[in-house]
């Protein structure tokens, strides 16, 4: 059976406080702008006409004029969300140019990286990609891994993050802080999570870690 591989290199990139850019300020911007700034990127929109939406953005510069080349100076991703060809066509262009992550929306030709659709439960995510292929199977895919994937995995991730300072701190080297963990992620912890049950929790962690864990924060009630 022949396909066609799925080429790209899949990576979570850093975005804080970098320079990002995009390309228009219609809906498909907006959507782009918010994720953008959800990862604390600085965001700087370029289009003759935005949305009022994106104009209430306090954290967005705004530049409210066609795009021009040197618009990407100091960047370190593009996106181009535009009905115009011939300016993506520039956009994509210049940042092959310099050296900058491009994405043009829904044309994977001009593009240096793709986005993936993302399962997100609190700081568990899962990226799915088709290789641009078919955006449509990568939501269908999306809606039913995010049916399977509750709140749960979510929670289970922050108590693991609180307990690691913890592991790392005890003697034994990388095998036993490693043991611990597949230990725990192993165990009934999940399945108390799941059932809400503070005290089996603090027990499976006590047992596992020789002392007591203070869970109050993931288990308010």
């Amino acid at each position: 059976m022949s396909y066609q591989e799925n080429f790209y290199y899949p990576i979570f990139a850093d975005l804080r406080g970098k320079r990002t850019v995009v390309v228009g300020g219609g809906m498909v911007a907006l959507r782009k702008i918010e994720s953008l700034l959800a990862c604390g990127a600085e965001v700087n929109v370029i289009a003759p006409d935005i949305l009022d939406d994106v104009l209430a953005m306090d954290k967005v510069n705004l530049c409210k004029r066609d795009y021009k080349s040197g618009d990407l100076e100091g960047a370190v991703l593009v996106i181009a969300a535009t009905d115009n060809m011939k300016i993506n066509a520039v956009v994509s262009s210049d940042a092959l140019s310099m050296g900058i992550f491009c994405n043009v929306v829904d044309i994977p030709g001009m593009c240096s990286f793709i986005v993936p659709s993302v399962v997100e439960k609190g700081p568990v995510k899962i990226a799915i990609s088709t290789g641009g292929i078919s955006p449509a199977l990568s939501r269908k895919l999306r809606m039913q891994i995010g049916n399977l994937i509750g709140d749960e995995y979510g929670t289970l991730a922050l108590i693991m993050g609180k307990i690691r300072p913890l592991v790392l701190s005890k003697e034994g080297g990388h095998e036993y802080h490693k043991r611990v963990f597949d230990v725990l992620v192993n165990s009934e912890l999940f399945d108390a999570i799941r059932s809400h049950d503070r005290e089996l929790a603090e027990k499976i962690l006590l047992e596992a870690l020789g002392e007591d864990i203070d869970l109050e924060e993931f288990f308010p009630c």
